[in-house]
């Protein structure tokens, strides 16, 4: 029996890791060719309009099912999300963020409204595809004044305990028209209850001598400045992203609470003398930079040495599914 001259090889490739592979690639590739100044954030940030390509790829895998092609689909899909969710992880997701919403703002200005809450107060504001800022003033009135496209206003139900402003369009988190700019000012007085959703677009919250009860933050598809120093109390922080950024600036009072990250990327700031304890999750896909003040790492714990005994302490479970957490980044949170 002659000798064999040659061997034949074969590579079989499990379709069922395809397109993960595909996704994992792309939603790695992205950050680097931006870091590497292959990509700028204009560039990034019109990757969210890629997001009908996620439509096509359902049609796609329909029309060839049962067919030996039938995972071109699923490829669309795996790499528009890779694609977009490299976005997400890039240096700047802000602009990324923003992108769903239209070129322009409102520009004329709607009737300003204000009231005076008579007890602790409820609050409750959606923003859809607009830009909203939130301040704090003394006294126990708030005030809300800005622009839109019509001069017509959000809508806004009030009462001595209560505020409820929402867009009129109600678009939702893939908004398109021109976006709405809100100026929101809420009381020293009473203790606040907020709950706060942004659908694409921005926000800018200050909360600087405000009493809080509690916060929830809901970002879908936006970016949003959360600045917490100065806050006399706050209870509880509940932070949900979907798609979206934040910066926070942590208070000097102690804190519990839970920010999780969908597709999101949060920096946080935190004041000298507070101790803190992180905890994070286990995602693959998810990054926790918490080297920087004076933590040490315990499992999946981050803490501040001595955090029991001090007097300010400040406690956040911090889950990324496909985001990242920065502690202190050299820009700072503002």
């Amino acid at each position: 029996m002659g000798a064999r001259l040659g061997y034949r090889t074969s590579v079989h490739i499990r379709r069922g890791f395809l397109g993960w592979g595909v996704f994992l690639i792309l939603a790695g590739a992205v950050p680097l060719a931006v870091r590497a100044g292959y990509l700028d954030e204009g560039q990034v940030g019109r990757l969210w309009t890629l997001w009908p390509l996620i439509l096509i790829g359902i049609g796609v895998s329909l029309i060839l099912r049962r067919t030996r092609l039938d995972f071109l689909g699923g490829l669309i899909v795996a790499a528009t999300l890779g694609l977009m969710i490299g976005g997400l992880l890039s240096v700047s997701v802000a602009g990324f963020a923003g992108g769903t919403c239209g070129q322009g703002a409102g520009t004329t200005a709607f009737p300003s409204r204000g009231d005076t809450f008579l007890t602790a107060a409820t609050i409750n504001v959606q923003s859809d595809c607009g830009d909203l800022n939130v301040a704090i003033t003394s006294g126990d009135a708030w005030q809300l004044s800005g622009t839109d496209a019509d001069g017509v206003g959000p809508s806004v139900e009030r009462s001595i305990s209560s505020l409820d402003i929402r867009s009129r369009n109600g678009q939702g988190p893939f908004a398109f028209g021109d976006g709405d700019v809100w100026q929101l000012t809420l009381p020293t007085g009473p203790h606040l209850d907020l709950d706060i959703k942004l659908n694409a677009g921005s926000s800018e919250i200050g909360l600087g001598r405000a009493t809080i009860s509690r916060l929830r933050l809901q970002i879908n598809a936006g970016s949003s400045i959360l600045s917490l120093a100065g806050t006399n109390a706050i209870d509880d922080l509940d932070v949900q992203l979907n798609a979206g950024s934040l910066r926070l600036t942590l208070p000097n009072v102690s804190l519990t609470g839970t920010i999780q990250a969908n597709a999101g990327s949060v920096k946080l700031c935190a004041p000298q003398g507070a101790a803190l304890r992180l905890h994070t999750g286990d995602s693959i896909i998810a990054s926790y930079d918490y080297a920087g003040h004076g933590l040490v790492e315990e499992g999946s714990t981050w803490s501040t040495p001595g955090f029991d005994s001090a007097a300010v302490r400040i406690e956040l479970d911090t889950r990324a599914n496909a985001g990242s957490f920065v502690l202190d980044p050299a820009d700072g949170c503002g």
